[in-house]
């Protein structure tokens, strides 16, 4: 590594401990689109991954690109949810076998049905999980994954800044009352 740094870390902090970064990135997450006017911009995430490679921090940093399985969802969520994500398309959105889910799971303006949807939850998620996994077992000081904790499909019991931090803490409170 460049500049006698070794691994996949960062500068020491005021403890004079190296910090070991893993990031998650999905090349793809730039490309969905949430809709017209909705203040979900992915290609955001896609301009943040920009400025990390422009200023060389992937370099000090492990980079993975994670996506996982409906399975790997289900421990966090429901089957209804998690088959719902799975098959609903902003053409049979309206159809009888999801009319049912609109309002349970709160699809509408602000959770809207995109081309891709569950693709974006896979590597949402995916890249979530993904961070956990290396904190929990101590591969990492910090994990980054710029399109996770996103609040929409938390637990009813959990406030939305507990998942906003999901990157960075343990899943140990999460359920799988969501959906």
């Amino acid at each position: 590594m460049e500049d006698g740094i070794g691994g996949a870390s960062l500068p020491s902090g005021p403890d004079a401990k190296k910090r070991r970064v893993c990031y998650f990135y999905e090349p793809t997450i730039g490309d969905y689109y949430y809709g017209q006017g909705h203040p979900m911009k992915p290609h955001r995430i896609r301009m943040a991954h920009n400025l990390v490679v422009h200023y060389a921090l992937h370099r000090r940093m492990e980079i993975n690109r994670l996506f996982c399985w409906p399975d790997d969802i289900r421990r966090f969520h429901s089957d209804d949810y998690v088959d719902f994500l799975a098959s609903v398309t902003p053409d049979s959105l309206h159809d009888h076998a999801h009319s049912r889910y609109l309002k349970r799971f709160n699809v509408g303006e602000d959770c809207p049905v995109f081309d891709g949807l569950f693709g974006f939850c896979q590597a949402s998620a995916g890249g979530s999980i993904g961070a956990a996994v290396k904190l929990n077992r101590r591969d990492a000081d910090i994990a980054l994954n710029w399109a996770g904790g996103l609040h929409h499909a938390r637990s009813p019991k959990l406030p939305a800044f507990v998942m906003s931090t999901t990157s960075f803490w343990v899943f140990s409170s999460c359920s799988r009352s969501t959906g």
